[in-house]
């Protein structure tokens, strides 16, 4: 994720600091291996809750503690249904911040489970075939954001690309892409490939 402050140091309103406390929402059981990139602010901008307050009830039911990440302070939450890592970004006017995330997903594009389920439509693709493979991409859009969106998915060599389905969707040999294009609402995209024997 890389945010760019356009302002100048020193002007009203766009020459400040800006601190933002972002969320990263994957799928549920998403493994956080590693983040870097963040800072945290100063301890100076935060208060200690006034004698009495208790939680709020709502969103305490809605996020779920799990842990923190030691090395970088991430903190991992449920949810809305999904995993979710948590952490600060500070970027001064004029400069340019980049974070990252690696994640381990909670399932395998491999998954032979999950092609056979598929309807009627695929069975010429999966019957008696163990060397299908299927992926599928659902992008969120985030509302009151402006995003570009484009993709790239390379399975290894020998496997071959047979049906693909998504707005700007293009098949490769071994793959799959999706051109460049403004996210304006959610997106989903799907994929079938075989290992050639």
């Amino acid at each position: 994720i890389t945010r760019e402050h356009e302002g100048t140091a020193g002007q009203k309103f766009y020459g400040q600091t800006n601190i933002d406390y972002i969320r990263l929402y994957v799928p549920e059981g998403a493994e956080l291996i590693s983040a870097t990139g963040f800072t945290w602010p100063d301890e100076k901008y935060f208060r200690a809750p006034a004698k009495g307050a208790t939680k709020d009830e709502d969103l305490a039911s809605l996020e779920k503690e799990i842990g923190f990440e030691q090395n970088s302070g991430t903190r991992i939450t449920n949810e809305f249904g999904k995993t979710t890592f948590g952490n600060w970004i500070i970027t001064d006017p004029g400069t340019i911040s980049t974070v990252q995330f690696i994640y381990r997903l909670p399932f395998k594009v491999f998954s032979l489970e999950n092609i056979e389920a598929k309807t009627n439509i695929f069975n010429e693709f999966l019957t008696g075939n163990k060397n299908t493979s299927e992926y599928q991409l659902l992008v969120q859009k985030q509302s009151g954001c402006h995003s570009t969106f484009e993709s790239q998915v390379i399975y290894p060599a020998g496997w071959e690309s047979t049906w693909s389905d998504g707005e700007y969707s293009n098949l490769a040999l071994n793959g799959h892409f999706v051109s460049e294009f403004s996210l304006k609402t959610d997106k989903i995209w799907s994929l079938i490939i075989k290992k050639n024997n």
